[in-house]
């Protein structure tokens, strides 16, 4: 549609630890290179965007999500782009070790503990997500489950 931003889905996957799977981005990436970002990307045209987020965690990872994804952040959004985007930022439970995650796109894929994550050199989008993220109510129940 004309006119209109496009659209990416990213998720957050929280492991029983409490902790939280990042994607370092590699020189190949369209935006954020060599930053540590949410695993994710563009939402293919006529794709529902929780379809479109679980396609990229696949891809991305190897990781197969069955269960719920929560949206939890939604809204239009420029970070590095020239343009606005439209986010959809799910967040979910996964059972997943880390020697289970594969790395199908970027330089390293990797469960990290919120305490460390701030000091990271994030992504802005990343940046602003995971700061709402690890302060919000949704984060505290997937860390206690």
């Amino acid at each position: 549609m004309v006119g209109e931003p496009p659209r990416t889905a990213a998720v957050m996957l929280v492991d029983p630890d409490g902790r939280v799977l990042l994607q370092l981005r590699d020189g190949n990436a369209p935006v954020g290179r060599h930053k540590w970002a949410v695993p994710g990307g563009g939402v293919e045209p006529g794709e529902h965007p929780e379809s479109a987020a679980r396609r990229e965690i696949r891809e991305e990872t190897g990781i197969e999500l069955t269960g719920k994804l929560e949206l939890f952040w939604y809204g239009t959004r420029a970070f590095s782009l020239d343009h606005p985007l439209e986010w959809f930022v799910y967040c979910a439970p996964t059972a997943v070790r880390q020697e289970d995650v594969v790395v199908g796109e970027g330089a390293a894929m990797v469960f990290v503990p919120p305490q460390d994550i701030q000091a990271l050199d994030l992504a802005q989008g990343a940046r602003h997500f995971l700061t709402l993220f690890l302060a919000s109510a949704a984060y505290d129940q997937l860390r206690r489950r």
